[in-house]
């Protein structure tokens, strides 16, 4: 074959690698995990795109959400200046003044709750977590299973909603999935409920996510452990649960593990559209979203009420006295600022004006998770007796914002 025949067959492979790049260029849905607003309408990035995080691949997904997807009082998850907070918003605020809280002249600690703190323990949160990350196999609906991966659309998210339905069920909780749809096809939320005796109509909501990502949420992510994102969180609201489950309570009790969070707090954002839509008199909403990392002396957990917006505030001096009256061994600290806004699933609830707030690790660049996001999100780097301090605080302010009955 002489050169210039040579020549003329390279200059055309080339022209080929070009006009492949030019139409991927121009395909809207290239790519479209990586920094694109998802359908909100608003600007915000749905994605984890300049965060940082480890991505994997897989075959893409199809939960991108349109405009109409949601009520209008909804802004999109917003990934703004970070993946989980905005740490620009959060320096700002850091050394503003912020409301005083009294912790003088508590009550005796209630010996109810002392009792159902001491069944909060290592083990059980260990075995949860090992569970629902992947760490060890576990029975679910008879089957020796291994829940690789939380992911919105991995096989291994119906084994975790059925081992989270099948604990409700052990309790003798009532519980159901609440299925809502994106883009037509239908997902699930789970919610368990103790109905109050005296005010039933009024409702306490304790929740957290159950999916999980490595970072790139669009595609089918076949491992994905999120220990503290957020089996954490799940495992929290399952131990509320079990430790109020026999106590009488004024207003209802709901515990409800949304998915869809990563994709854009879909299911939260649903599933609060359905209790506006049914009326449902919400009195607070306590959403626990990574609750188990803290590499820093102190046992910082952080409370974000949006500036007490809705009057959120309240929830945040309920869960700093209950810290206080039973002596835990943490900092509770109330943020009060925006860096969180949109980014965990109080914020469905906030939007339609009921009170709310985030319950989380350190929300500052040198307290976050560094295993955020990855493969690296496991057990064996969460603070255990941290966490079960966080968890015994939220029981003990649940207990009281519900009416625990005498």
């Amino acid at each position: 074959m002489s050169l210039p025949v040579i020549l003329s067959i390279l200059g055309l492979i080339a022209l080929a690698v070009v006009l492949v790049r030019m139409a991927l260029r121009k395909d809207p849905n290239a790519n479209s995990h990586q920094g694109h607003n998802h359908g909100t309408g608003d600007g915000h990035n749905h994605g984890d795109a300049g965060c940082g995080c480890g991505h994997e691949g897989g075959d893409e997904a199809n939960l991108k959400a349109d405009a109409n997807e949601f009520h209008s009082v909804h802004h999109g998850k917003d990934t703004r200046g970070g993946c989980k907070f905005d740490p620009a918003e959060e320096k700002r605020a850091r050394f503003l003044p912020k409301p005083k809280i009294d912790t003088s002249n508590l009550p005796a600690p209630d010996k109810r709750i002392v009792a159902a703190h001491q069944g909060v323990t290592i083990p059980v949160i260990t075995n949860h977590l090992n569970i629902l990350s992947g760490e060890v196999a576990s029975v679910i609906r008879g089957k020796s299973v291994t829940i690789k991966s939380r992911n919105s659309y991995s096989k291994d998210l119906e084994l975790a909603l059925s081992y989270v339905e099948d604990y409700y069920k052990s309790l003798g909780i009532s519980v159901k999935r609440v299925p809502y749809q994106v883009r037509g096809k239908t997902y699930y939320n789970i919610e368990a409920e103790i109905l109050g005796t005296t005010d039933p109509k009024k409702v306490v909501i304790v929740s957290g996510h159950l999916d999980s990502t490595v970072g790139n949420p669009w595609t089918v992510e076949n491992v994905a452990p999120g220990a503290d994102d957020d089996a954490s969180g799940t495992v929290g609201v399952m131990e509320v649960a079990r430790a109020l489950k026999d106590h009488k309570l004024g207003y209802t009790l709901r515990f409800v593990h949304f998915t869809g969070e990563e994709q854009g707090l879909y299911g939260s954002y649903k599933y609060s559209d359905q209790c506006a839509a049914a009326g449902t008199d919400i009195v607070g909403v306590f959403q626990m979203d990574m609750i188990g990392y803290c590499g820093k002396p102190g046992n910082r957990v952080d409370i974000h009420d949006g500036e007490d917006r809705n009057g959120s505030h309240d929830i945040v001096v309920a869960l700093v006295r209950a810290a206080a009256q039973y002596k835990l061994d943490l900092n509770v600290v109330d943020t009060h600022n925006h860096a969180v806004d949109n980014r965990s699933d109080h914020a469905g609830f906030q939007d339609h004006g009921w009170k709310a707030v985030l319950i989380s690790i350190e929300f500052t660049d040198d307290g976050f998770d560094p295993n955020y996001h990855t493969r690296g999100d496991k057990v064996s780097a969460l603070n255990l007796p941290y966490m079960v301090e966080i968890i015994r605080m939220t029981i003990a302010a649940v207990s009281d914002y519900a009416k625990i009955q005498n």
